[in-house]
Parts: structure tokens; sequence; C-alpha cells
């Protein structure tokens, strides 16, 4: 008899389930969870390149005024072509871009702001799908 009560002692002690359970639950399970937000997550290069934008439109544009003929802006272009494509084909782009950077005439779609009008260019490759028409936006 005393060797089986030995026997059941360490049973409790490591016993994983709780002795006393709620039949009902608890109130914590009522609730319903809190989603978190995914973060996507970006490799190295795609986060300098995202701090160096940042620092770019929140410090230097500021000061020097914007300039840029084209809606997105330059910078937000880059960003969204480095997030679209990746980090190299998206440099690229944004490279491109900020060699078509002029006050030359747009064959593709325009828009216009505030009696702006300024080229309509979105982070997309085929920009033939994007016609010639001015659309105009309200800011």
């Amino acid at each position: 008899m005393v060797f089986k009560l030995l026997l059941f002692i360490p049973l409790f002690l490591f016993a994983k389930a709780p002795i006393y359970q709620e039949p009902w639950g608890t109130d914590s399970e009522l609730r319903s969870p809190i989603e978190k937000e995914e973060k996507i997550k970006r490799n190295i290069a795609t986060q300098i390149a995202d701090l160096i934008i940042d620092f770019h439109q929140k410090i230097i544009s500021p000061v020097d005024g914007p300039r840029s003929h084209f809606r997105p802006s330059s910078s937000q272009y880059m960003r969204q072509a480095i997030y679209n494509y990746g980090f190299l084909k998206g440099f690229i782009m944004g490279c491109d871009r900020l060699l078509r950077e002029n006050e030359e005439e747009w064959i593709y779609k325009k828009v216009e702001e505030n009696g702006h009008i300024y080229k309509l260019d979105p982070a997309v490759i085929d920009k033939s799908l994007l016609g010639d028409r001015i659309f105009k936006r309200q800011t």
C-alpha cells in the first residue's frame, strides 16, 4: 500500500493539467482575440533605402521645397517600386524616374492639383496602360 502511494504522489507533482478547472472556462476566453497587424519583413537593403527616403521626405524636402513634376513624387515612387519589385529593380526604376524629372511634354495621363498639371506616373512597368487623359484630383 505504501509503495502504491509513493508512486501516486509524483504523478500529482508532474501533472501538466491543473487539479481544478472551471467548468465553463474563464472570462478571458470570452473576449475576442486582438488582431495583430502583420508586419511585412523587408530585407536590409530595403530598410536602409526606406530610412534614406524618410530622411529626404522629412528633412530635405521641406527645406528645399517641392520640385517634382510627377505624381506620386519621385521619392514616393522609388519607395513603391522597391516595395513592389524588390530593391534592385525598384532602385533602377527610381533612378530612371529621376532622370526623367523635367518640364518636357508628357505623353501619358496627367492629373490636375490646385491649378497645376502634374505627370501621373505610378510605379508600374507598362506605362502604355495609363492613357493620355487629364484627371482632376481633389485635395
